[in-house]
C-alpha cells in the first residue's frame, strides 16, 4: 500500500465517519429518549436527500437551501409517523418488539412511496448538484469542496446537539426522560412534548445527514436503508445511549471500512466485497465483549450514566 492510499483512506475515513455520526446521534436519541431502535431511521435519512435533490435539481443548486429544507423536510415526515403510528401504539402499551416491527413497516411505507416518486421523475442515481472542486491538492492529501462541506457541517450539528442536551432546558429534560420516564412523568416534566421534540430533532438531522450524503455519494430510494448497518453499528459501539460513544464509534466504523479494509485488501488480498460485513462484525464482537461499548467514556444522553 503506497503512502497516498494510506492518506485518501484517512481523508476518507473522517468524511464518512463525520456523517455516520450525524446520522448515529440521532439514531441514539431515538433509543435513549424514545426506547425505540427505529429501523424506519434509514427512510428519514433518504427523505432529506431527496428533499435536498429536488431542491437543487428544480429550485437552486444552493447548498445552503438545499441543506436548510432536508431539516424540516425530515423533521416534519419523523413527527408525523410519531403522532400516528408510535405514540399511539405506546399508549396501548406495545411491547418493544411490536414497536420495532412497527417501525420496518413505516420505513417500507416511506421507502417504496418513494421509489413511486423517483420513477415518475426518473430521480434514480442522482446527485446533488454541487460541482466538484479541489481546494486542497498537496500530494497525497488531496481536499475537495465536498469534504469542506460534509465534515465541518456534521461536526457544527453534533457539536450543537451536544449543547443542547448538556445546556438548556430542553436537553435536561430529555436526559431525565431517558433515565426514568416513570420519575419524569411524577415530577411533571412535559413528556409528550419532550417526545415530540425529540422526533422533530431526530428527524431533522437524520434529513441534514442524507442531504450531505448525496453531495458525497448518489440519492436513490434505496440509500438509507444500505447505510443503516454502519449507522446501527456506531450506535451499538456507543452502547446504545451514550452520545460520545456513539460519535467515537461513528469513526471508528468508518476507520474499519475504509483504512482497515484497505489493508487488508493490501496484505491479505481480501475482497472489498467484503467491505459490507465489518459493521456486522463489529456489532457481533461488541455485543458479545463489550456490550456498554464505549459507554462512559463521556456524557451520556440518559444523562452521565454508562
Amino acid at each position: 500500500m503506497t503512502f497516498a492510499q494510506l492518506v485518501d483512506s484517512l481523508v476518507t475515513t473522517v468524511q464518512v465517519g463525520s456523517l455516520y455520526a450525524l446520522m448515529a446521534v440521532g439514531l441514539t436519541l431515538t433509543m435513549a429518549v424514545v426506547k425505540l431502535p427505529n429501523f424506519a431511521h434509514a427512510e428519514l435519512i433518504t427523505f432529506g436527500a431527496y428533499a435536498a435533490l429536488v431542491v437543487s435539481l428544480f429550485v437552486t443548486p444552493n447548498p445552503f437551501i438545499a441543506i436548510g429544507l432536508a431539516f424540516p423536510a425530515s423533521a416534519l415526515l419523523a413527527w408525523l409517523a410519531h403522532r400516528t403510528v408510535y405514540r399511539p401504539l405506546q399508549r396501548q402499551r406495545a411491547s418493544t418488539y411490536v414497536l420495532i416491527l412497527s417501525s420496518f413497516a413505516v420505513g417500507l411505507i416511506i421507502r417504496y412511496t418513494l421509489f413511486l416518486f423517483a420513477d415518475s421523475f426518473d430521480l434514480f442515481d442522482k446527485r446533488i448538484q454541487i460541482p466538484l472542486a479541489v481546494l486542497l491538492d498537496l500530494g497525497p492529501l488531496r481536499i475537495t469542496n465536498i469534504f469542506a462541506w460534509v465534515v465541518p457541517s456534521s461536526i457544527v450539528l453534533v457539536a450543537l446537539l451536544s449543547v443542547l442536551l448538556n445546556f438548556t432546558s430542553l436537553g435536561r429534560q430529555m436526559r431525565a426522560l431517558a433515565d426514568n420516564e416513570t420519575m419524569a412523568r411524577v415530577i411533571g416534566l412535559p413528556v409528550d412534548r419532550v417526545v415530540d421534540l425529540t422526533w422533530l430533532l431526530v428527524g431533522g438531522m437524520a434529513g441534514v445527514a442524507g442531504a450531505l450524503w448525496g453531495f458525497y455519494t448518489f440519492v436513490d430510494p434505496l440509500v438509507g436503508w444500505l447505510i443503516l448497518l454502519p449507522v446501527f453499528a456506531a450506535a451499538v459501539l456507543g452502547g446504545m445511549r451514550s452520545f460520545v460513544g456513539t460519535i467515537i464509534g461513528a469513526y471508528v466504523v468508518a476507520f474499519g471500512e475504509n483504512t482497515i479494509m484497505l489493508l487488508l485488501n493490501q496484505w491479505f488480498g481480501l475482497d472489498f466485497s467484503f467491505k459490507p460485513a465489518i459493521p456486522f462484525l463489529i456489532i457481533i464482537l461488541v455485543l458479545l465483549i463489550r456490550p456498554q461499548g464505549f459507554a462512559g467514556l463521556g456524557r451520556a444522553t440518559e444523562g452521565g450514566k454508562a
